[in-house]
């Protein structure tokens, strides 16, 4: 049985600050290597080719730890585990900024994945210990808007920081003080109070990931969870290079677009809970079909610059409209182990980030950017067939 709801309004407020808060964090482990890779390879002479799997290196280690740190958020809590991923990304992005060498950025960068992990995975779950069911998607909604807002206001610090001290300061500026100050916040967390009070203490990691993906809805969920992260990630990996190769932009001029897909995906966010009274899987496939309409026109066809910055921007709102609904569809499958679930969530939302990458690199070297967005667009109407006819019983 769930406890009563105990928390009050105002501690719930402070609670989903300090929750963005974390997701912010998270993602500032995330974007901080893409505006920094040229420089990176130039200091250390490598190719910015092997620069860029950096970024690889941690979506790997995130994605094969989140399953087992969600579930161990589910036995020990998720305010110890937040409070552990916040230390790791600090302490990674010191060591970073530290680095003597690539190979030693590089088994950094790959650590720093156990602290994006944690957050990615507990962040969310956490909702479910202080929100109840018929508020979760507007909570859910909320606080996945920290990941976009690293974007909008992490990026142009870390560009700013790199341009007048050097790349080595963006590490320092950005990941290291977000994530002291996500510590300062997730310190006063209170226990979390509408959760299962079922005792776990004798139930293995490796266990509860079987006992979550022991119902079939749920394991449709994580798969098409994974295919729509693979084409999401990816579009996302490849969007900077597309407004630079094909309007012929700068860096500079390309991460304020991106940007504002970010926003636009941070409104979609917000605005899932208005669509609660759709059945979820419903909600999922019509966003992800409408999704893959959107980036297919906007990479396939040569469109003028303001027509395929809409689009995109129509791209991301409905993928936050996708997003946050199905994070809560998740909580709903498994209730008994929010944290197993959403660490399953956060390791195909990194390893969508390994596969979409390495996927749309081969797609874009030999036929370009209208291949790519047709490959991601299946993904993505292929995941929300998998939401709408293996999950169809949900609401």
């Amino acid at each position: 049985m769930e406890g009563q709801l105990t928390v009050s309004e105002s501690q719930l407020r402070r609670v989903l600050a300090t929750l963005v808060v974390v997701m912010v964090v998270n993602q500032t482990g995330v974007v901080i290597i893409s505006p920094l890779v040229v420089e990176i390879a130039s200091t250390f002479q490598v190719p910015v080719g092997l620069a860029g799997q950096l970024r690889t290196a941690g979506a790997l280690v995130s994605g094969l730890a989140a399953p087992w740190l969600g579930a161990l958020s589910d036995r020990a809590g998720r305010k110890p585990v937040i409070l552990a991923g916040l230390a790791v990304v600090g302490i990674s992005a010191l060591a970073s900024a530290l680095a003597p060498g690539f190979g030693w950025l590089l088994v950094i960068q790959a650590l720093s994945g156990l602290g994006i992990a944690a957050l990615l995975s507990t962040g969310l779950a956490a909702i479910g210990d202080y929100v109840p069911p018929e508020r979760r998607a507007w909570a859910v909604g909320l606080v996945t808007t920290g990941q976009p807002l690293a974007w909008v206001i992490g990026l142009p610090l870390i560009g700013l920081l790199a341009d007048t001290w050097g790349w080595r300061w963006s590490f320092l500026g950005v990941p290291f003080l977000f994530s002291i100050a996500g510590l300062a916040l997730a310190w006063q967390l209170p226990p979390g109070r509408y959760q299962d009070r079922r005792p776990r203490s004798g139930i293995t990691t490796s266990r509860a990931v079987r006992q979550a993906l022991a119902d079939r809805a749920a394991r449709f969920w994580v798969l098409a969870e994974l295919l729509i992260y693979s084409g999401w990630a990816g579009s996302l990996t490849f969007l900077g290079a597309y407004y630079i190769q094909v309007f012929r932009l700068s860096a500079g001029q390309a991460s304020p677009l991106l940007a504002v897909v970010a926003l636009a995906f941070s409104l979609g966010s917000l605005l899932a809970h208005r669509l609660a009274r759709w059945r979820a899987p419903v909600v999922v496939f019509g966003s992800a079909i409408a999704a893959a309409g959107l980036l297919s026109l906007a990479l396939t066809i040569r469109l003028p610059l303001g027509m395929a910055v809409a689009l995109l921007c129509g791209y991301g709102l409905i993928h936050g409209v996708r997003g946050a609904t199905s994070s809560a569809l998740g909580l709903r499958l498994g209730e008994a182990h929010r944290g197993t679930m959403m660490a399953l969530r956060a390791s195909v939302v990194q390893l969508g980030y390994v596969f979409g990458g390495l996927f749309g690199g081969a797609l874009l070297e030999r036929w370009g950017f209208p291949a790519l967005a047709i490959a991601y667009a299946a993904f993505l109407v292929g995941g929300g067939l998998i939401t709408w006819r293996g999950i169809s019983g949900e609401r």
